[in-house]
């Protein structure tokens, strides 16, 4: 039985910790944070929107596994702690009919359904009142942070895995991890997902953390006339309804670490809303900013880093939506299992020639 620390406890650590314990490790999750974070904490996987869409504004060579680990939340969604907290009623975006004709079939090469909407189409799918061309993609979901890290805790902690809240790491090693209170955790194995705080010790063991930067995003709690189903996007803005909320979203601000609320880009995302759904989108007063650990190309460097240490980091937008086969990929790195070619993909490698 492998023995694995994993320092972080946000989506990406929670679900690694889950599948290395279901593969029969022994598990440590080390959180900096407390156990019940919220919003306004540092962590980027509570503060995010939790979307799950597959298919971005443009298809690059990582969507197959963008849509490979959607279909993991599918398949592991069901009998789990968490199930409540995840939705997959497609999602709804605004664009004309050529915009709307390359979106279907981008979708069907993936293997995917899409269909054009009109307008009548546009407001019985979401319920809202404005008079849109759309697509409705079929294959996304939205998960709610803060139900979902819940149950993925008691999810951990029902197949053996041990997590240590205010746990801040100051080091590692390939067997070891050691935090500013000077308490040491052995392992076998030391897998690192600290999202954007990362010291200067981290970067220096596992040189892939010196190529995650820092973005900040403005997110917005809303109301609307009526429960919205499907997410929608629109120009500047999405809407997701979640558990308990509704939640507009997202700016994105490179460079920058501070958490505090710019009402400009709140106001810049209620009006981008309020020009595509007139009148519809009720602010709740209650805005919020995430820190997205961010890559060079915007997707997840998973795999191993220095010493024998292993990464899963930069996930940038996509830290809901690729934490399920993350933890395959860092499951099948730390216990020798084989790698195709379409995870090899995302190694820390691909900017090795970057590296300081």
């Amino acid at each position: 039985m492998k023995s694995v620390v994993i320092v972080g406890g946000g989506v990406i650590g929670l679900f690694t910790a889950v599948r290395l314990a279901k593969a029969g490790a022994r598990v440590t999750v080390l959180e900096a944070e407390g156990e019940h974070a919220d919003v306004f904490g540092p962590g980027a996987s509570v503060a995010a929107a939790g979307m799950l869409a597959p298919l971005d504004e443009s298809a690059t060579p990582f969507t197959p596994l963008a849509f490979e680990s959607f279909d993991l939340w599918r398949q592991w969604r069901d009998g789990a702690e968490w199930a409540d907290g995840v939705r997959f009623d497609g999602g709804v975006r605004v664009a004309d009919e050529i915009a709307a004709a390359d979106v279907v079939q981008t979708s069907e090469r993936h293997g995917r359904r899409a269909q054009v909407l009109r307008s009548g189409q546009f407001r019985k799918r979401t319920g809202l009142n404005a008079e849109h061309t759309a697509v409705f993609v079929e294959h996304e979901g939205v998960a709610d942070p803060q139900r979902v890290l819940s149950g993925l805790a008691m999810q951990a902690r029902a197949h053996g895995v041990i997590i240590e809240y205010n746990q801040d790491v100051a080091n590692v090693t390939a067997s070891a991890a050691l935090t500013h209170e000077d308490r040491v955790y052995e392992a076998e194995a030391v897998v690192l997902a600290p999202g954007v705080w990362a010291t200067d010790a981290l970067k220096q063991a596992a040189p892939a953390l010196r190529h995650v930067s820092a973005a900040r995003g403005h997110m917005v709690s809303v109301k609307l006339e009526r429960p919205l189903g499907p997410n929608v996007h629109g120009p500047g803005f999405y809407l997701a309804q979640r558990r308990e909320d509704v939640v507009l979203g997202s700016t994105m601000e490179p460079g920058r670490f501070d958490r505090r609320v710019d009402q400009a880009q709140v106001q810049a995302l209620l009006a981008a809303a309020d020009a595509a759904l007139p009148g519809e989108v009720q602010a709740t007063g209650y805005a919020w900013c995430g820190i997205r650990p961010m890559s060079p190309d915007g997707w997840p460097m998973i795999g191993p880093s220095g010493d024998g240490l292993f990464v899963a980091a930069g996930h940038s937008r996509n830290g809901w939506l690729m934490a399920p086969v993350t933890a395959e990929i860092i499951s099948a790195y730390v216990l020798g299992g084989e790698i195709p070619d379409r995870w090899a993909a995302l190694s820390p490698q691909r900017f090795e020639s970057q590296t300081a």
